[in-house]
């Protein structure tokens, strides 16, 4: 139980986006910017990436409603685990590792990300804006973790269930009205 009024024990991060829609309107519009309009990387890969930045953060409720998301986009079950354990023995093509390195190091320890690490991504055949997209993602997560972590939100199985099955058919964008 969180010690703010307009959250519950069954609160997700949509408690909390939703009851201030003037000041949390903008990021949803860009969360769905960043997740779902065009870009370098596919809707999965995105969701993939969000999971695991939540996962490096120890953020339980992004870390489970991402993961959630990926597996409805048909990520594979174990990816996520294999990932977060050893990127290099993870069962993804050789030219998504230094996405999820590129990733991690900047979740981690961002005042160390250097050219190579971009220039890692790009001689792996990504473009520019994919290097963009992975930077996006990596900083949305960074915040939506520590804005649930921060409000006390954890959510359990149904709620990632829930928010997942939302975010596969709807996306981020704020609801109408």
């Amino acid at each position: 139980m969180t010690p703010f009024s307009n959250l519950g024990p069954d609160a997700s991060i949509g408690d909390i986006l939703f009851s201030d829609p003037e000041r949390f309107g903008p990021i949803l519009l860009f969360a769905n910017n960043v997740m779902r309009d065009d870009g370098a990387l596919d809707t999965p890969t995105r969701e993939l990436i969000a999971a695991y930045v939540s996962g490096l953060n120890d953020c339980t409720f992004c870390y489970g409603v991402h993961d959630a998301t990926a597996l409805r986009f048909g990520v594979d079950a174990s990816l996520l685990g294999a990932l977060l354990a050893d990127i290099d023995q993870a069962a993804i093509a050789d030219d998504q590792k230094p996405v999820f390195a590129f990733a991690r190091k900047l979740t981690l320890s961002p005042s160390r990300v250097a050219d190579a690490d971009r220039r890692a991504v790009l001689d792996a055949g990504h473009s520019e804006t994919a290097v963009k997209d992975v930077v996006a993602i990596v900083a949305l997560f960074s915040f939506f973790n520590r804005l649930v972590d921060g409000h006390g939100v954890k959510g359990n199985a149904d709620i990632f269930q829930r928010d997942s099955e939302m975010l596969a058919t709807f996306g981020y964008a704020p609801p109408p009205g």
